[in-house]
């Protein structure tokens, strides 16, 4: 990858530049570069997520604490004789964390240093690549605006010594003109001259004409346009607002059938109920029954 200091980077888009700026600045919060940052930030914004650094170096110095503390304990329940034991158990104790607590912090370090030097050097290829890609597809357009600029260059010219050659044969046809003009004895051509001379004049007023009417019939044609497309525009909005009419109108119309089919189901049980009650109270038997069995309903009471 190419170092920060070896392309220089004058065109190269702000927008890409501010996202690779960004990238590389969460990149860097991400592997701890910015730890202490990362404690302001946490502090300012009342956010309670630690920095995966504070994280780490909290579980050495608890895993420490905790090893420190089984270490008292156990040399507590070996008794109080061996002192100077207890001593040196708590120094070795002691130098074995802050070498553990040290090498950790090495390795962290290296490791840091060396993912933010990759990252920088990533961020700055990156862009020195983008910029030779937007650089090359600039030349490219260039060269083809040069072709054209080139081209459209040459058919001026082609032009203009058309527009000259023509000017000249006209003033040839002017002093023709005048020439027979003045002739005493032109007689018929002298009159046609004037002839064509006016009707010259006529086409001219009239192309100027048809000129002025073709822009107007330009002008209107692009009106018409317009409306057209805000027509097709109203036209499909309009079809959307008629399906969602038709799906809110099927659905209403379905459950109207539903509480139809509901009702008439209700009614005709209600029909079927009376319907039998009517059978039954015009049947004698059952007449009979229900006597019968008040009858016996009353012997029970009783």
């Amino acid at each position: 990858m190419a170092s920060p200091t070896t392309k220089p980077m004058p065109s190269l888009h702000l927008t890409i530049r501010s996202r690779l700026d960004t990238l590389r600045q969460q990149c860097h919060e991400v592997c701890g570069d910015s730890a202490d940052g990362h404690a302001r930030k946490l502090s300012t914004t009342g956010t309670t997520t630690p920095h995966p650094t504070h994280e780490f170096f909290s579980s050495v110095q608890l895993w420490k604490e905790r090893s420190l503390h089984h270490t008292l304990e156990a040399l507590d329940k070996a008794g109080s004789s061996s002192m100077d034991s207890h001593m040196e158990a708590i120094e070795d104790h002691e130098k074995a964390a802050k070498l553990l607590f040290d090498l950790t912090r090495v390795f962290l370090d290296r490791t840091w240093q060396s993912t933010n030097a990759l990252l920088d050097a990533f961020a700055d290829d990156l862009a020195g690549l983008v910029d030779g890609i937007v650089a090359s597809k600039l030349e490219e357009q260039r060269l083809v605006h040069e072709v054209s600029v080139r081209s459209l260059k040459e058919e001026n010219q082609r032009l203009t010594e058309a527009l000259q050659g023509l000017r000249g044969v006209n003033g040839d046809l002017e002093g023709r003109l005048e020439v027979i003009e003045n002739t005493p004895n032109a007689g018929g051509d002298a009159v046609l001259c004037n002839k064509l001379r006016s009707k010259l004049q006529s086409l001219v007023v009239r192309q100027h004409e048809l000129s002025v009417g073709l822009e107007d019939a330009a002008q209107e044609r692009l009106s018409h346009r317009r409306e057209l497309e805000k027509t097709k525009t109203q036209l499909a909005d309009a079809q959307k607002a008629l399906a969602l009419t038709h799906a809110m109108h099927d659905k209403e119309t379905r459950q109207l059938a539903a509480m139809i089919q509901l009702s008439h189901a209700q009614v005709r049980q209600f029909l079927e109920a009376s319907q039998k009650a009517s059978e039954n109270a015009a049947d004698p038997r059952h007449q009979r029954q229900l006597e019968s069995g008040q009858k016996t309903d009353f012997k029970r009471f009783r």
